[in-house]
């Protein structure tokens, strides 16, 4: 149970009414994860605000219900109680909440809309799959069309993993958190899954001019900045094409080094070299260029077909096509061709014992199951919070004990209108200084739903993490406006609703768009990522060949993974 929670400034000074509900619901969440819960887990709330009328419903239920559903997926109602009160202990403060969290939760089935219903989890099955994200939820697939009985074990309340479609507040349309983009020529897999269930898709939008902003907050290149930038550009393609993906222990020991010390001793010195270097690193990883090693880098860029199809839109783009209803819709659909019941939800995984020629895996929450085979299918960065008996190889334990999950967040801010575009903005802010690091007009018409996406990532959003929420959203907002600059500032500032997704706080994920490893591991421990340990299997994106740490190489990891396991239980009788 938390004591009361309350709002005042450090300088002890009050809010309003609105922003103290904010902050009290800020503090309470920070007051959760510091024993250990999160909203998930809470069971009841209590609300102490002064002088209550129904005039203030507004600002009292946005945050709440944000707290609830909008950072942990499927809504959750925990028991409410108002208690209006002349005063609080401060005669400034308007506002208090209480909480009781019960710790550890319940694990429950996954259902939607179109569910017909579930049973319960059978104790004996053919395949767990740990993890119901996009990989997850596609070695379940294959493996239930062979036949095998399956089970998937999803720690969080939700499945997708880091895709998160959310229906906005302020209109019909749909926005994405997590996961957005896909292209239906080099990445057939996922592409083909749109089409199977129906699923519409849209062109990204490209018309328009780009603005860039230096670490100095100086608006545009200077010709000696373009002059690194082509350097570099002609490295990253020139480099990764020379890769073979699939033998990794032929890359040069002198190249294995940081990003950034291979951009300075192999290809190009100079401080706007390696501003723009950290800053890739840092948008297509997660992590700065000074800790990523170049091997993995080079080899991450390979595996999504090139440079240039990674920070490009069009035919051969990365940035290529969006899902009108939602990636999330994705996943959902290969739950419903899952047997009801299949899926279940709030079942962190604690241990999984290998024995005897089974696998007895144990969720958190004390629910067993035996199986022939378990699928990994979670981030690697993950595996250390499950006990696993024998322990996993050396190599493995190398691997996955020195993987850095990318510090990452997304922030969609809703307009009225696409104001950028009618002043010839494609919707594309690329800045050194921060917080906005990338973005891209996510606006779908049809919908009069007009955003941007905007990206936050590597060293600035480690330090954009430690703001609190308001602060967070006014720092995007403010810069935004320094941005486009004085004419359309206005436009910037007028937002209609700031929607925000932190992936490196989000509970048994933390961290996106994936996870990256130093100098010397890949070479070294890269055949151990996906190599099976006895009767455990390794899908996630982060073990594909091809477009790893994309939706088509979550999906082609958890088809890699499923394909073994169906070869290895070919000769046994089914369950």
């Amino acid at each position: 149970m938390t004591s009361g929670q309350t709002a005042q400034r450090k300088d002890g000074s009050w809010h309003t009414f609105a922003e103290q509900v904010q902050q009290a619901v800020d503090n309470l969440a920070r007051a959760l994860d510091a024993g250990g819960a999160s909203a998930r887990d809470v069971v009841k709330l209590v609300f102490y605000p002064v002088d209550w009328s129904m005039d203030l419903a507004e600002d009292l239920v946005g945050p709440i219900l944000r707290l609830l559903s909008e950072k942990h997926g499927a809504p959750h109602q925990p028991l409410t109680t108002l208690v209006p009160v002349p005063k609080l202990a401060y005669p400034e403060a308007k506002f208090e909440i209480e909480a009781v969290a019960l710790v550890g939760g319940t694990s429950e089935p996954w259902r939607d809309s179109k569910s017909e219903g579930y049973s319960a989890p059978p104790a004996e099955v053919d395949v767990v799959v740990v993890g119901g994200g996009f990989s997850g939820m596609a070695a379940a697939s294959r493996c239930h069309d062979a036949g095998l009985s399956t089970v998937v074990l999803e720690a969080k309340s939700r499945i997708g993993g880091r895709s998160r479609s959310h229906h906005l507040d302020s209109g019909s349309g749909v926005v994405e958190m997590g996961a957005t983009w896909i292209n239906k020529t080099t990445q057939p897999e996922v592409y083909a899954l749109t089409r199977r269930f129906g699923l519409e898709t849209a062109e990204q939008y490209t018309e328009g001019d780009e603005v860039f902003q230096g670490v100095d907050g100086k608006v545009g290149p200077t010709e000696k900045d373009r002059e690194q930038e082509q350097i570099l550009a002609s490295a990253l393609i020139e480099r990764p094409e020379a890769l073979n993906i699939r033998k990794w222990h032929d890359f040069p020991a002198e190249e294995d080094v940081t990003f950034a010390e291979w951009v300075t001793e192999i290809w190009c010195t100079g401080d706007h070299a390696q501003h723009v270097a950290n800053h890739l690193c840092s948008a297509i990883v997660g992590r700065g260029s000074d800790v990523v090693g170049a091997h993995y880098f080079l080899d991450y860029v390979k595996s999504g077909l090139g440079f240039i199809s990674l920070i490009t839109e069009g035919e051969m783009g990365a940035q290529s096509l969006k899902v009108k209803k939602g990636m999330s819709e994705i996943a959902y659909a290969l739950g419903r061709s899952l047997k009801p019941g299949s899926i279940w939800l709030n079942s962190p995984v604690d241990s999984i014992v290998q024995r005897h020629g089974c696998c007895h895996v144990t969720t958190t929450a004390g629910a067993s199951f035996k199986a022939r085979k378990v699928i990994m299918a979670n981030p690697t960065n993950t595996y250390t919070n499950i006990r696993f008996s024998p322990p996993l190889p050396s190599g493995k334990r190398a691997l996955v004990s020195r993987t850095k999950p990318g510090h990452y967040a997304k922030v969609i801010v809703s307009y009225k209108t696409a104001w950028w575009r009618e002043a010839g903005l494609v919707g594309k802010f690329t800045s050194f200084k921060g917080p906005i690091c990338f973005s891209w007009d996510t606006s779908d018409p049809g919908n009069n739903q007009y955003s941007l996406a905007i990206f936050i990532a590597g060293d600035i959003a480690y330090k954009w993490h430690q703001l609190p929420s308001l602060q967070q959203e006014e720092a995007v907002v403010d810069h935004l406006a320094e941005l486009v600059g004085r004419e359309l500032a206005e436009n910037a500032v007028n937002v209609l609703e700031i929607n925000v997704m932190e992936w490196t706080k989000e509970e048994h994920i933390w961290g996106a768009p994936t996870s990256a490893i130093g100098p010397k591991l890949l070479s070294k421990h890269s055949q151990e990522l996906r190599q099976p340990f006895r009767d455990i299997h390794f899908a996630g994106g982060e073990t594909a060949f091809e477009w790893k740490g994309y939706l088509e190489g979550a999906i082609t990891a958890g088809y890699r993974a499923a394909e073994e396991v169906q070869q290895a239980l070919q000769p046994e009788t089914k369950l």
